[in-house]
């Protein structure tokens, strides 16, 4: 490839901004919205041309090489691409003039990451065809906002090619809580969505054969970095974005109808709410109540079709092997019903502006310390205290929970036992956050086992869903077949699996009971 000629040096900088997907009509009326009504607006067309070798060793690196020209210069733009960047509005880009329609590796100054990438191996893989309108907004004083709406498609050397329209805000001066008190006040006029793949993700979806791959199964996330030195507030933080990260990669899957995008974005607000609940004596009260809220709500929508997807999943063994049973078959549609109902609300949880505000709402507390605002100097102390230094105790009130709890489980009734699950879950979570500021291999065998025990009090809890859920198929009107009795053809089969579980379950709790955590001093773990 040809060097550059100009003298004018790489530079890094955090991009500060928001993307959400809006379908064409909803831009139309966004336009209109009183913010732009004394802004004039610039319309240019964007050509932008990516760059990888033939193996995509850039992508395998979560890296995304952009050209585009600007007036008669050319810029080369390297950038992240994955999964990482999601629900973190800063992110790190490098720019470069180069001198001609080529990438020049030598002048992107980010020589860490492109180690051992041939820039002579480089060809385009796809090319974005924009339409960009935008606008520049001042706001409170000294903020400045680029507004840009995005239309046009991306296209391969093949022929393929994916639609765009697409809402973007940037920071460009000011204070970031203006960033996002402008995202809420144009979500509040027309829903939004959060767009978490980047035109370089999708551009690599489609030249993969599958450009609506849903986010959730990109590589996982990882593990949170955590250190013992880090003060407890950047632990909050990361773990707290981590976990929006998660719900926020699988939105789309979920709102395609795929049983898996909605159990991933049930996790990621049980970890959030966990989260929560570990910090909670270092957050305000009322930051507490509206996260605790929210959660609640989004994932109850989601729980009752997950809930309808686990049926599902056991009731088809039963249809395999009553082939052509009228009772079966009525079962079988009367839960296919619930579940689409079911379907349908989520749907419409997740679509809503409400959700969107939500996801704003959090990205604003974790990217400004929102927590900072009403804490008391005893919690602001503690805020910035190392994080070895208050692991061991956040530890262990969820591990006491979880041991008051257990002692008395023969006593407990199906809610308590429900209890107990969740605080072995809020227990699992919290070491799952914090595992790497500790000894790996014990912290991994508690992780263990604690899982096992999950899965067996989740055995209990789902037993106790079926049957709720199998008494609405029962009453439900069938126009043929008798669903009572595939209803209890699985209640049967359920009772046969529980107990033989619950001999292990004893055993497993005992074990619980009496080993010695690893964040005790001479811990057996």
């Amino acid at each position: 490839m040809p060097r550059g000629s100009s003298s004018e040096p790489s530079t890094s900088a955090d991009e500060i901004e928001l993307k959400f997907a809006v379908a064409p009509e909803a831009l139309r009326r966004l336009r209109r919205h009183p913010l732009f009504a004394s802004v004039p607006a610039s319309r240019r067309g964007v050509t932008s041309t990516y760059f990888d070798t033939p193996d995509l060793d850039l992508r395998r690196r979560g890296l995304a090489l952009r050209l585009r020209k600007e007036g008669r210069h050319h810029i080369q733009t390297l950038k992240p691409c994955g999964a990482m960047s999601t629900a973190d509005p800063r992110r790190r880009e490098w720019r470069s003039p180069v001198a001609g329609a080529a990438p020049d590796l030598s002048r992107v100054g980010a020589d860490d990451q492109l180690a051992g990438i041939d820039g002579a191996m480089l060809q385009p893989v796809f090319i974005s065809r924009i339409r960009r309108t935008t606008w520049l907004l001042r706001l409170d004083g000294d903020a400045r906002i680029e507004v840009a709406c995005d239309q046009g498609a991306i296209e391969t050397p093949d022929g393929r090619s994916l639609p765009v329209s697409e809402l973007e805000l940037e920071l460009k001066e000011g204070s970031v809580r203006t960033l996002f008190a402008t995202a809420r006040a144009l979500n509040e006029r027309e829903p939004l969505h959060i767009e978490t793949r980047s035109k370089a993700e999708r551009g690599y979806g489609l030249i993969a054969g599958d450009p609506d791959v849903p986010s959730w199964t990109a590589p996982r996330l990882g593990k949170i970095d955590l250190r013992r030195d880090m003060p407890v507030e950047d632990a909050l933080s990361a773990i707290a974005r981590h976990c929006l990260r998660h719900m926020l990669a699988n939105d789309e899957a979920a709102l395609e109808n795929t049983a898996e995008g909605v159990h991933q974005m049930r996790v990621a607000l049980r970890r959030l709410r966990a989260t929560f609940s570990l910090f909670r004596p270092l957050i305000p009260a009322a930051q507490w109540r509206w996260v605790s809220g929210e959660t609640k709500r989004i994932a109850s929508a989601l729980g009752e079709a997950r809930n309808w997807d686990v049926l599902a999943h056991h009731l088809a063994p039963l249809e395999r092997a009553f082939p052509g049973d009228a009772d079966v078959a009525a079962l079988m549609r009367a839960a296919c019903a619930k579940r689409e109902a079911a379907y349908g609300v989520m749907r419409e949880t997740v679509a809503s502006s409400d959700y969107t505000d939500f996801a704003l709402g959090m990205m604003g507390w974790i990217e400004t310390r929102g927590w900072r605002e009403r804490t008391g100097a005893a919690a602001a102390a503690l805020l910035r205290a190392p994080l070895g230094d208050m692991a061991d105790e956040l530890l262990e009130r969820r591990h006491r929970k979880a041991r008051k709890l257990a002692k008395r489980f023969t006593e407990l009734d199906p809610a308590g036992r429900h209890k107990l699950r969740i605080a072995l879950k809020k227990l699992r979570y919290a070491i799952d956050a914090m595992q790497r500021i500790y000894a790996a291999k014990p912290a991994k065998r508690h992780l263990k086992r604690l899982s096992r025990l999950q899965d067996d009090l989740g055995l209990l809890n789902d037993v106790a869903t079926t049957d709720r859920l199998l008494r609405e198929l029962v009453d439900a009107p069938a126009s043929t077949g008798d669903p009572r009795r595939g209803a209890a053809l699985v209640q049967g089969w359920y009772r046969c699996i529980l107990a033989k579980r619950e001999a292990k379950l004893g055993k497993r709790l005992s074990r619980f009971l009496k080993v010695k955590p690893f964040w005790h001093p001479g811990g057996e773990d």
